[in-house]
């Protein structure tokens, strides 16, 4: 009797388990449809369905969807897990090849920045190693000397180890604790240079610049005493067209004119101008005997490179051959852009009046439109050959004082303060001279044969200084009665 009782108290257990298995969606089994009036046996004997007919039937659907959507997710997490089965070989690889007992080493946990498969191969590497150090070598003298245990290292930052890699270092690597480096060389910081300070009667204009890093104030005093001395060191010489038996200064003049239209249909920026035509004048100084025929493929040539040099996008050289009339060849360009740079040493970097230029009318608190005529009186002085051997730096500061001259209608010595002669490096006894050059050119600017800079300044972007009244007054007239020494 006993035993019965616990054999239907093991199947009430039995079916109580499929029906939880079967609401979980654990058991693939449906469970049989049942018709309404029909009796089923169970392990309690005959039961009557008419009452539970309905219930089982929607169980039967909720486990059917439940079974199917578990095998979907099984498969999904198949798949997925596919994914990284190349790193888990790895990994099973390494350590299943291993037949000795590694105990687990205290090393730290894996750092963010340290891959899967790095640590993987760097592992498989020491296995490899220790392998190598158990097994027995015949031939060893130490061969009954006791080893001392190997204990895993910790982790370095270098490049993982490929598995087929010989062991490098032959020597243990506690060796290399007690190598002597040699004791670094030190090296002395080139700062910037330190200035003295300004005088009571300097304005310091970088001032307001510090927070500006496109102003550069903390090293624009040393790139301004660079470009002073770039100027020494690539000087134009008095009359350097001497050793010339063609060219002339008028020649020159005129060439330099035509190239102020090419500026001007090119649409070229002033600095390109200015380049070009320190370059002539430091090819004509440096090859002598230049014949009249190659003067304008010496001067496109040389727009050219300062194109290539100031422009973001500058001229083919196809368009220059085209404002030559054809009279030259690509292949002639760049022949004698080969010679040039040859000539001039790889090396365009003289610099430019323009950039002297805008540090001086910042230092006099100037206008745009003093700025607009000084640049007039600087690109007037380019075409004549008795201007050529001033230093760029020096034609600026001329420039400028007779702009500030002529339109705040005060005197040189008002308009030439501490400040200017401190940043220019230039008094104006020196510059007296250069200043009354200028106003001559000024003077006598229509009746010249070279009217390219005089049309291009009466621009109204440029507000037309080249028609202003002050140039016609008496002021600019005084200066101009001084006779000046030409070379032409």
């Amino acid at each position: 009797m006993e035993i019965q009782v616990r054999r239907q108290q093991r199947l009430v257990n039995l079916h109580d388990q499929e029906n939880a298995n079967v609401l979980k969606g654990k058991s693939n089994a449906i469970l049989p449809v049942k018709r309404p009036g029909l009796t089923a046996r169970g392990a309690l004997g005959d039961l009557n369905t008419n009452a539970q007919a309905q219930r089982d039937i929607a169980i039967g659907k909720v486990a059917v969807a439940t079974a199917e959507y578990e095998k979907k997710a099984t498969l999904n997490r198949a798949t997925v897990k596919s994914n990284y089965s190349h790193v888990r070989s790895k990994i099973d690889t390494g350590l299943a090849a291993t037949k000795p007992i590694i105990q687990p080493s205290s090393r730290p946990p894996l750092r963010r920045e340290e891959s899967t498969a790095g640590h993987a191969a760097k592992a498989a590497a020491r296995t490899k190693a220790v392998l190598k150090e158990t097994q027995p070598k015949t031939n060893d003298e130490n061969i009954l000397k006791p080893r001392k245990p190997v204990q895993d290292k910790k982790p370095s930052r270098l490049s993982a180890v490929n598995e087929d890699s010989k062991p490098v270092l032959k020597e243990p690597t506690e060796s290399l604790g007690k190598l002597k480096l040699a004791e670094p060389v030190k090296q002395e910081l080139h700062l910037e240079k330190e200035h003295p300070p300004l005088p009571a009667d300097v304005e310091d204009i970088d001032a307001g610049d510090n927070n500006s890093p496109l102003l550069m104030s903390c090293y624009i005093k040393d790139i301004y005493h660079y470009l002073t001395e770039l100027e020494l060191k690539y000087p134009i010489e008095p009359d350097h067209l001497r050793k010339q038996s063609v060219i002339t200064g008028k020649m020159r003049a005129t060439l330099i004119d035509w190239l102020v239209e090419v500026q001007r249909q090119f649409s070229l920026v002033l600095e390109t101008f200015h380049l070009t035509v320190g370059i002539i004048d430091r090819y004509l100084q440096a090859v002598p005997n230049v014949q009249r025929d190659q003067l304008q493929l010496v001067g496109v040539t040389a727009m050219f490179l300062a194109s290539k040099y100031e422009e973001i996008y500058a001229p083919e050289v196809g368009d220059f051959v085209y404002v030559t009339d054809n009279a030259y060849s690509k292949a002639d360009v760049f022949q004698c852009e080969r010679d040039i740079m040859s000539k001039l040493g790889f090396c365009l970097a003289r610099p430019i009046p323009l950039s002297f230029l805008r540090r001086f009318v910042k230092a006099a608190h100037g206008t745009s439109k003093n700025h607009h005529l000084a640049k007039y009186f600087v690109d007037l002085s380019l075409i004549e050959y008795s201007m050529a051997h001033y230093r760029p730096s020096e034609l600026a500061a001329a420039a400028l004082c007779l702009s500030l001259h002529l339109l705040s209608r005060k005197t040189l010595e008002e308009v030439w303060t501490p400040t200017m002669t401190y940043y220019s490096e230039y008094t104006l006894e020196h510059l007296d001279p250069i200043i009354r050059k200028i106003a001559k050119i000024v003077v006598n600017v229509k009746n010249s044969k070279h009217k390219s800079v005089y049309n291009r300044y009466m621009d109204p972007k440029v507000a037309k200084v080249s028609a202003l009244p002050e140039l016609k007054e008496e002021a600019i007239q005084e200066l101009a009665k001084i006779p000046s020494t030409t070379y032409l």
